[in-house]
């Protein structure tokens, strides 16, 4: 099993490879780097058939997002080899199967699809299975999909629970791009609550590829701490004075 490094700097865990365009993808990661992002994921929206046909390796964080229409069609026996999973529901019950049952790292709900819905129940569901819903920036910045784009933001927001919620560029082109401040600013739109705004570029993304890996190899992962002995000695003092205040 290879090890975990905990990553520093800002995280962007969806950047669209432009087909056939390297150089733009150069650019896109250059561009990313001078704005302090320090960990990209390079997303493939592909479908069954294409996934069973590639074999070949890659090195960089890979993500693959899936856009089905039923359940039967989310199932791949290749997941393993990406490091991120993320799901494109098209329809209710497409997206209530997968917080309920299936193996999905990430959940993105494209402004452009119409008919779903995520309400508390869903959110729950999901967040039970440590399942994160993604929110892609630059449907922002395009007119025609900014209303909806804020419309399914509002609705995970409705939930009252800012958890288990990450904001990526889901960018294509350099000038697409955003400093991380610029998204810290764009959360408060978004009706994220203040002390979680940050995290979904930061701390939430280190959190959800800690998860993630629990699908890759079937293991949890988990820090341990030595408690200092004067630590020890306050928790028995404070077990002693609790257990003294429930005798009288």
């Amino acid at each position: 099993m290879e090890s975990f490094q905990l990553n520093k700097g800002f995280f962007d865990l969806c950047v669209n490879v432009p087909e056939g365009e390297i150089d733009n993808l150069n650019d896109i990661l250059l561009r990313l780097y001078e704005m302090g992002y320090r960990t990209v994921a390079l997303n493939q929206t592909v479908n069954e058939s294409v996934m069973d046909s590639d074999k070949k390796k890659k090195d960089e964080t890979k993500q693959v997002t899936s856009v089905v229409p039923d359940p039967i069609d989310a199932q791949c026996p290749n997941l393993r080899k990406y490091d991120i999973y993320a799901l494109v529901p098209i329809k209710q019950d497409m997206l209530e199967f997968a917080c309920q049952t299936i193996k999905v790292d990430l959940i993105t709900i494209k402004p452009e699809i119409s008919g779903i819905k995520i309400n508390r129940k869903v959110y729950r569901q999901a967040i039970a299975r440590d399942l994160y819903f993604e929110i892609q920036y630059v449907d922002l910045l395009r007119p025609e999909t900014r209303v909806a784009a804020l419309h399914r933001s509002y609705q995970l927001q409705m939930c009252r629970v800012s958890m288990n919620i990450i904001i990526s560029s889901g960018a294509n082109n350099r000038n697409l791009i955003r400093n991380p401040y610029d998204i810290i600013n764009l959360g408060c739109v978004l009706g994220l609550k203040r002390d979680k705004i940050k995290s979904v570029i930061l701390n939430e993304c280190q959190l959800f590829l800690l998860k993630a890996k629990k699908r890759i190899f079937g293991k949890s992962v988990f820090t341990i701490e030595i408690a200092k002995k004067s630590d020890v000695n306050e928790d028995e003092e404070i077990g002693k004075k609790r257990r003294k205040k429930s005798l009288n």
